[in-house]
């Protein structure tokens, strides 16, 4: 009896120990299988998450280097500059060139200024390679080759930097083209003045500064301002634009042309020489003729040949982006 009871017990005991056990394993099991399936539920967030960061970083990547790839190369930007700066300037640079040496030899007194741009334009016609390398003619295509590459390369610096490219392409070129400019002068007074060659005095060499200072207003500066009055006539701002550079350096020569004779009086005669009223009067009396010359002067070095340095630069940058 006693035994049978122990017997009973001990199954008992067993038989509790594997019912606990086989619930344990299945709370096990459960939490195991809700574990797995939550993850497996979240797994693809994750997954998808993580691509959409990587695309968006190799997203910004991307656009970070197709903005410099995209960009050209200033050395190309430059050699734009440069070469449409010096192809204008030699084909704007032949008459130019007889119109200053035959108002210089008109100022000396050597000549008529009829007689002088007619010998001189015949110089061009009968011998061209003799003209282009002569020492005038280096002096103003270099003059003004000087003059667009470095409002071309202001330009480039202000693009390239987001700065405004006006005050510093005002500055730079007056300063670049002053120079320049008054070099010419000094060398074309040797070259073609009444006198031996001398030094430029300084009052000449302040007139021509002021006359070039002028000159750089009205054909960089003036024509940005003035274009609206163009456009309320009906003109678009590109015509606009054009018409006023055109226009505003041709017509600042009615105001600069006596300047410019003052400044070679003073160097083909000598101070005590002439009273100032004569030496205005002398100036005066070449006026109409020196000022229709200079017009013509001015008109292809500052208007057409700015309008084909400004147009053909442009096409030039057009085509190295377009190569990108």
């Amino acid at each position: 009896m006693i035994a049978r009871t122990l017997l009973l017990l001990i199954l008992t005991t067993l038989l509790s120990n594997i019912a606990h056990g086989t619930a344990s394993r299945s709370f096990i099991h459960g939490n195991i299988v809700s574990r797995w399936s939550s993850s497996r539920r979240s797994l693809p967030t994750v997954i998808q998450t993580s691509a959409t960061t990587s695309a968006t970083t190799s997203s910004r990547r991307s656009n970070v280097t197709t903005q410099e790839k995209s960009k050209p190369p200033l050395l190309s930007l430059l050699s734009a500059d440069v070469l449409s700066a010096f192809i204008s300037s030699a084909l704007l640079s032949p008459l130019v060139t007889i119109i200053d040496k035959s108002v210089t030899l008109s100022a000396a007194g050597s000549m008529t200024l009829g007689s002088a741009l007619k010998k001189n334009a015949l110089t061009l016609t009968s011998n061209p390679l003799k003209f282009v390398t002569s020492p005038e003619y280096v002096w103003i295509c270099g003059l003004y080759s000087a003059t667009y590459i470095a409002a071309n390369t202001i330009t480039t610096y202000c693009t390239l930097t987001s700065r405004p490219s006006s005050s510093p392409k005002l500055i730079g070129t007056t300063l670049v083209n002053i120079y320049a400019c008054v070099s010419k002068d000094a060398a074309f007074a040797k070259m073609f003045g009444s006198c031996a060659p001398h030094s430029v005095p300084k009052r000449s060499l302040a007139l021509f500064s002021l006359r070039d200072g002028g000159t750089i207003f009205s054909s960089f500066l003036l024509p940005q301002k003035l274009k609206g009055i163009f456009e309320v006539m009906g003109l678009n701002p590109i015509q606009s634009l054009n018409v006023a550079q055109l226009t505003c350096p041709v017509v600042f020569q009615a105001v600069s042309a006596p300047v410019h004779l003052l400044g070679l009086d003073f160097y083909n005669r000598s101070p005590g020489e002439l009273m100032g009223k004569t030496r205005m009067a002398a100036s005066v009396d070449n006026y109409f003729p020196v000022v229709g010359a200079r017009m013509l002067r001015v008109l292809p070095a500052f208007g057409i040949g700015g309008i084909g340095n400004r147009m053909l630069r442009a096409e030039m940058i057009k085509r190295i982006e377009g190569g990108l």
